[in-house]
């Protein structure tokens, strides 16, 4: 008897094991029909044939649920782009910054309430309001009157590698990146948008600090270099140690040198015709790089943490990251927005989206059904200005809420 029970366990097992080694996992025990009727509505949103390729990730709090990639991650189409597939996330590297900052203030290492001059190498001041003080929270909620300019904010966009051209890459792109050996620390760039020594024009509003929310590139990057100065540690290295690590989200990080090659999506401005590589020098506001399988278990701790249950946080802490503001006639956390129609999708969500030239991701949960939901592709969403690739990424996101309305069922 006993052989046979042990048979039987070997069995489970290796099935198991088995279904962990594949590339996509497509289904779970009881959601097979499920996943094979999501399957065929995302197979038939890319037949709209703009997207060179992307993946979706569904999660609940206890971890993944339904992941799958699509399309191809180069211009060869041998380079599937798969659930492990990484690039930029453009603007979700936010909740990052967001979720770090909370753990700074858990550490006892600042307050949201201090004045950020307290600890930047620099004085930042509107000098339209020079009387009154930027906090650490003006930062988190898009207040704090430092805006993007256009001559400064896409100042900073590099080459990767100082290398030509290839036909196959938009002309237009590879000369509007700077040389790769232009490029500066993120200490040194914001040092330079704000001693008014490089550019001409002033990162600020004609509005008061605390008054008006407006969505700010600069102002996050300064609020990681703010981080990265209370920590005395790089923001990169803190989130790996606060973040990535507990998590264990090991396809992801801020370097491109510590992504794994054979992993790492090209980016298309369509189908046919690359980007070239490129960095930016304010890293912290777009260029964390991850995968949906990676960002699947950041979705799933949020939910945890809107519950009270988190593990990188404390229950306190993740109440503090989930605190509402209202500007506008929507709600806003730190560094994450309560959302309730996303790209003209009626439904109520909390989390976060980004685009970047050849990006485009969202990633949001909803607290009613207590799932979430990730959408991550490597093909730009302006660059040809056709509306279709919109109708494409719509159809794709109402399916995912479709599974999610069903899954919440079994």
């Amino acid at each position: 008897m006993k052989n046979k029970i042990y048979q039987i366990l070997f069995a489970v097992i290796l099935i198991s094991c088995q279904n962990q080694k594949r590339d996509d996992n497509t289904s779970t025990s009881g959601y097979d029909e499920l996943n094979t009727s999501l399957v065929k509505k995302l197979n038939q949103a890319y037949s709209e044939d703009l997207i060179k390729g992307f993946a979706v990730t569904i999660v609940n709090d206890k971890g993944t649920v339904f992941e799958k990639g699509f399309g191809f991650a180069n211009i060869d189409t041998t380079y599937k782009y798969t659930s492990k597939t990484t690039q930029p996330v453009a603007s979700i590297s936010k909740v990052l910054i967001g979720l770090s900052l909370i753990k700074a203030e858990e550490l006892n290492l600042l307050s949201l309430e201090d004045p950020i001059n307290k600890y930047l190498p620099f004085p930042v001041v509107n000098p339209n309001f020079p009387d009154t003080e930027i906090l650490v929270k003006h930062l988190a909620y898009h207040t704090s009157s430092i805006i993007d300019q256009d001559e400064i904010y896409l100042d900073q966009f590099f080459l990767e590698k100082d290398i030509e051209r290839s036909d196959h890459e938009a002309e237009d792109y590879y000369e509007f990146f700077r040389k790769a050996n232009e490029k500066k620390s993120l200490e040194n760039y914001l040092e330079d948008v704000f001693s008014k020594k490089r550019y001409k024009i002033q990162p600020y509003s004609d509005n008061k600090p605390g008054e008006v929310r407006e969505y700010s590139n600069i102002g996050s990057d300064l609020c990681a270099l703010l981080l990265q100065k209370v920590a005395k540690q790089d923001f990169r290295d803190f989130t790996a140690k606060y973040i990535l690590k507990p998590l264990q989200m090991k396809s992801s990080g801020w370097r491109p040198e510590e992504m794994v090659s054979s992993n790492r999506s090209r980016l298309f401005v369509s189908k046919d015709m690359m980007i070239t590589n490129y960095v930016q020098g304010s890293y912290p506001n777009g260029s964390f790089r991850s995968c949906s399988h990676d960002l699947g278990l950041l979705l799933s701790e949020l939910i945890r943490g809107y519950n009270g249950k988190g593990r990188i946080l404390s229950k306190e802490g993740f109440a503090r990251f989930y605190q509402k503001q209202y500007y506008d006639g929507q709600f806003y956390g730190c560094f994450i927005e309560y959302n309730n129609n996303w790209i003209h999708i009626n439904d109520k969500m909390v989390g976060h989206d980004g685009s970047d030239p050849g990006v485009f991701t969202g990633m949001f949960f909803s607290p009613k059904r207590n799932t979430g939901k990730i959408i991550i592709s490597n093909t730009d969403t302006d660059y040809l200005g056709d509306k279709k690739i919109w109708e494409e990424i719509s159809n794709i996101w109402k399916a995912l809420i479709q599974y999610e309305t069903e899954c919440i069922k079994i």
